[in-house]
């Protein structure tokens, strides 16, 4: 029996199709990274069907985004676009009835931000961006991956479990740290009053 196989260009390759305006870019991403993308919009919507249909969204966004911007980790940049676009989807199909769950999740770290944000908060963004990444990054390997999943992605606890085979109770523990690290991070930098 003869199997086909298609290599999966790097993403060096694929991001030079979007800068040339090649429509192979769109087969290419999509061949590489349609279920990364599903998990990542299934992860916050949690339908299939709106799930799907995001997917699509998804890849209309890295064409229309790619130029006039070069990502540096195509991955990385995929996985922001799927989740504001899981997000914006999230916020239109509900809402008339919030459902609060991937509200309270994803304000589960909010509250350390201030509420009040201003023009001139806007300007900080990037330092405290780059605070979150260098705390981030500090962090133990399996930490890290916790808080990623958890309040990147919107992973539940069971999922994380599933994911990682570490036990809810720990995962449960870890986040609780890292999130008190997080506040006193925050805190000490200003960021908190």
């Amino acid at each position: 029996m003869f199997v086909k196989r298609f290599s999966v260009k790097e993403d060096n390759e694929i991001v030079d199709l979007y800068l040339n305006r090649d429509e192979n870019a769109v087969t290419e991403t999509e061949n590489k990274y349609k279920n990364f993308i599903f998990s990542v919009c299934n992860g916050i919507l949690r339908q299939k069907q709106d799930s799907e249909e995001c997917v699509n969204t998804v890849y209309q966004k890295i064409w229309e985004s790619i130029p006039p911007e070069r990502p540096d980790d195509l991955k990385a940049f995929i996985a922001r676009i799927a989740r504001t676009t899981a997000i914006d989807c999230f916020r239109s199909n509900n809402r008339q009835k919030r459902n609060a769950g991937v509200i309270d999740s994803l304000d589960d770290y909010a509250d350390f931000l201030a509420a009040d944000y201003s023009v001139e908060d806007e300007i900080d963004a990037n330092d405290l961006a780059n605070l979150l990444n260098g705390f981030l990054k500090g962090l133990p390997d399996r930490d890290r991956v916790c808080f990623v999943k958890r309040y990147y992605f919107n992973c539940s606890y069971r999922e994380i479990e599933k994911q990682t085979h570490i036990p809810r109770s720990t995962v449960y523990t870890i986040l609780e740290k890292v999130k008190k690290e997080l506040k006193e991070k925050l805190s000490k930098e200003g960021y908190l009053s």
